[in-house]
């Protein structure tokens, strides 16, 4: 049955481990979104500076995040990740005293966040091969999502009141208990996965050489990087745009309480997330280049026509169609990595493809933040959607990503 091959991953101890932690993670996540876009439009009332501090968050990952996975295929797996929670929820805890000397020290403080996470994500992706069976491995990948999604709708559900009563600031402490915890689940999982020797490991350069050449060598690695980091800037602008429609467009009242309108749009495109992760897991096996550019295709339609709606209820629903398409987009595209990329040279691969990604998201935070202070913002989520429809068209002619 679809639903059984679904939940499969689960018989494996560890990926249950796994499952929970990220579970906790993803709902303290969603609040500290939330908050940070509100409390940077609190202090400054731009949404230029909302694109800024998203830009922020990403430019660790251009500047650390090759190097990074050379550490992560080289250290214990497993403590990389709990070290990872620890430290990050040091930092957030942090955050509502740093509000205080202001919004250069928060800036400070995400850039921080998001160093540390450069070893998390590549540790769990390059991990949970290692702890599911084979023919299991998009099952679990679309669980994975599932759970991101379904986490996220429920710290949807209380970030929004959390913010407007208690404010932005403050709503960072729940965060970080979740990153505690999230490092406590991690911290019980019994594989380590395969570090390298460090007495026979390779030079530095040599190894991030070795990572890169990968990806160059194989056709499929280097087509799918490549389409990854143009979408990359679309969605980027898209999540900047969502942020954008509820402060602006949809947004009234008091700043804080336009936390209520942002939950809203982006519950939309968590359940559609929702939707899409779990739809995904219960495909059957095979065509995973197809299933990864004709729902970019699908994305970038659904987001075109975000710019025509007056209403939030209009909205809403082509919200929804993107957040499934997303998911039908990005679980396959992992699953690809996972399956072709050699095993000793996997965490190099999915931190080199986050690297490339995150110029060019980048370029979408700050580019779309600059044009909806210039040409309004209908017309730049219209331009967002032709992007990803253009990206999706340049994919169709890489046949071995096609037919991946």
């Amino acid at each position: 049955m679809a639903s059984a091959r679904l939940f499969a991953p689960l018989r494996s101890s560890d990926y249950r481990k796994l499952w929970v932690a990220q579970l906790v993670s993803v709902i303290g996540d969603k609040v500290h979104q939330i908050a940070m876009s509100v409390l940077v439009y609190g202090l400054t009332h731009s949404v230029a500076h909302v694109g800024a501090m998203l830009a922020v968050t990403t430019l660790p990952a251009v500047l650390f995040g090759v190097p990074a996975g050379v550490f992560v295929d080289r250290w214990d797996r497993r403590a990389t990740m709990v070290a990872s929670d620890l430290l990050r929820a040091g930092i957030v805890l942090c955050i509502p005293l740093l509000v205080r000397f202001g919004m250069p020290v928060v800036y400070v403080a995400a850039f921080c966040v998001a160093t540390v996470s450069l070893f998390f994500e590549p540790a769990r992706l390059s991990l949970i091969p290692e702890v599911v069976e084979g023919d299991e491995l998009m099952a679990a990948n679309s669980l994975d999502n599932v759970t991101a999604s379904a986490s996220e709708l429920l710290g949807l559900a209380g970030a929004a009141g959390i913010v407007a009563t208690i404010g932005a600031a403050n709503a960072f402490y729940l965060d970080g208990v979740t990153f505690l915890v999230s490092g406590l689940f991690v911290a019980l999982v019994s594989f380590r996965g395969h570090p390298a020797d460090a007495s026979v490991a390779s030079p530095f350069l040599s190894e991030l050489r070795r990572g890169l050449g990968h990806i160059a060598e194989m056709k499929v690695l280097r087509d799918l990087v490549g389409v990854y980091a143009l979408a990359a800037a679309g969605v980027a602008a898209a999540i900047l745009a969502v942020n954008g429609l509820a402060l602006q467009r949809f947004g009234t009242g008091t700043v804080d309480s336009r936390a209520v309108g942002l939950a809203l749009l982006d519950g939309a495109i968590t359940v559609g997330l929702l939707v899409g992760s779990a739809t995904i897991g219960q495909s059957k096996p095979g065509n995973a280049g197809r299933k990864f550019l004709g729902s970019l295709g699908v994305f970038g339609i659904a987001f075109l026509l975000v710019g025509f709606a007056p209403r939030l209820w209009m909205a809403a629903p082509l919200l929804f169609i993107g957040g499934a398409a997303n998911m039908w987009f990005y679980v396959p595209g992992a699953t690809i990595i996972q399956h072709v990329s050699r095993p000793d040279l996997r965490g190099r691969v999915f931190a080199a493809k986050n690297a490339v990604s995150r110029v060019a998201t980048t370029v979408g935070f700050l580019g779309a933040g600059l044009l909806a202070d210039r040409i309004g913002l209908a017309n730049t989520v219209i331009l967002i959607g032709a992007l990803v429809l253009l990206v999706s068209a340049f994919g169709w002619t890489r046949p071995a990503l096609r037919d991946a």
